[in-house]
């Protein structure tokens, strides 16, 4: 079964306003390395809620801060210009597939 559904967490916060993680469902618990670093996509952090794009683009843009993990979820940001395309970094998941990262952070002048 294909999974195309993301989980989202969103914290918000007095200073620094909605921060909301997100990766695509898949990639929940799963490990991830670039070079000697070893991360966990764990459910303590990106596991709030499963969405579907829909919630997903509306959770995005009403965000301050943007932690994203995942192809499709990037891929959305991207399309909603919260991440510029080559911003982004590349994890590795154990088959070896480039993972992409990217955050993203509004200033308010």
């Amino acid at each position: 079964m294909q999974k195309n559904g993301f989980w989202i967490r969103e914290i918000r916060t007095p200073n620094y306003g909605l921060i909301v993680a997100a990766c695509d469902e898949e990639l929940l618990d799963q490990k991830l390395w670039k070079g000697n670093l070893e991360i966990t996509v764990s459910k303590d952090f990106y596991g709030g809620r499963l969405v579907d794009r829909e919630e997903a683009e509306i959770a995005l843009q009403r965000a301050s801060s943007l932690n994203l993990m995942g192809e499709r979820i990037v891929q959305l940001a991207e399309e909603l210009g919260l991440i510029h395309k080559s911003a982004k970094m590349y994890f590795r998941d154990k088959s070896g597939k480039l993972v992409p990262h990217a955050l993203m952070i509004k200033i308010k002048a």
